[in-house]
């Protein structure tokens, strides 16, 4: 058996066992998104009956343990645990406390620092159509901060309605697994197995009636780690292919966090602030079922994962 199917159903057996451990956990010592709770601007979440938001406690270890069991210690490895592992306390104490954007802020820079500190960075950019790269130089370590951070909130944003985020995961991590495998990147696609693997197990108890939440730690760290996955296995032969892969497959919350942060800079809001006006809740608020919006993405993502992975055949 290969390491990253090992690594994908290790990664679901252990997430099956630990979600509703975490659910339990979060119930009983109140960390609970409840109903009438409210977002930073002050609109009232979309919430049915107190669910616990402690999924990120079951997902950091689902997703960790067999990453670091099956890859061999490496720089890279260690700094993308040792980010992984910041970004997951900070959003887990914004999901206890409830932390303002600037801490939060702060805490995504320490996790992006670390993995780059380990030697994660995008450092050439390929020509697409043609032969030869273009080496980022003093550009490239600003560039993983940016790649990093906006995917990292990219999902946390997408994460508003049951299963959506989950669901997103599951699909665009199979599908950027595939691709890394093609190119005979190993380590990364053992992490991207694993994340998919987690996010699977996680699913069942998050789609609708979700009975726990990701959370913060959840959500963040789950971007976080595909940020991280996608570009670990860059060179100057397969850089841009990497990135246009990794995007396209997030297509949908990659979309969302842009739309978003436009949105609220062009209405004097700070696009750290959330809000419940992202592409899902709109919709929700046009008259689409939560389903059938969850169930839209899904297909759009599978879609944009097909072409993903056509393009990577075609080169």
């Amino acid at each position: 058996m290969s390491k990253p199917l090992l690594a994908f159903l290790i990664s679901l057996g252990l997430a099956v066992i630990l979600t509703p451990l975490a659910m339990i956990f979060g119930r009983k010592v109140g960390i609970t998104d409840k109903v009438g709770d409210t977002t930073p601007s002050g609109q009232t979440k979309i919430t049915k009956k107190p669910t616990a938001r402690t999924g990120g406690l079951a997902l950091i270890f689902a997703i960790l343990l067999p990453f670091l069991f099956l890859n061999l210690p490496s720089s890279k490895a260690i700094g993308i645990t040792g980010g992984a592992v910041i970004i997951f306390i900070v959003m887990f104490l914004d999901d206890i406390y409830g932390l303002g954007p600037i801490p939060k802020l702060l805490g995504q820079l320490a996790a992006a620092t670390a993995a780059i500190f380990g030697g994660l960075r995008i450092g050439y950019l390929t020509n697409i159509f043609g032969q030869g790269w273009l080496n980022l130089e003093w550009l490239s370590i600003p560039l993983t901060y940016f790649w990093i951070l906006t995917v990292t909130n990219a999902m946390n944003f997408i994460d508003g309605l049951d299963g959506l985020a989950a669901g997103i995961t599951v699909i665009a991590t199979i599908a950027s697994a595939f691709s890394s495998s093609s190119r005979g990147i190993f380590p990364p696609t053992i992490l991207l197995a694993s994340i998919a693997g987690g996010a699977l197990g996680f699913l069942p108890f998050n789609f609708k009636p979700a009975k726990i939440f990701m959370g913060d730690s959840g959500a963040h760290l789950i971007g976080f780690l595909i940020a991280t996955a996608t570009i670990w296995g860059t060179s100057k032969a397969t850089s841009a292919v990497v990135i246009g892969v990794a995007i396209l497959c997030l297509g949908v919350p990659m979309f969302d966090v842009f739309f978003s942060a436009i949105r609220r800079i062009l209405s004097g809001k700070s696009p750290l602030k959330g809000d419940m006006d992202n592409i899902h809740y709109i919709l929700v608020k046009k008259g689409w079922s939560e389903t059938s919006v969850v169930l839209v993405f899904y297909l759009i993502t599978a879609i944009l994962s097909a072409i993903a992975l056509s393009f990577t055949a075609l080169r």
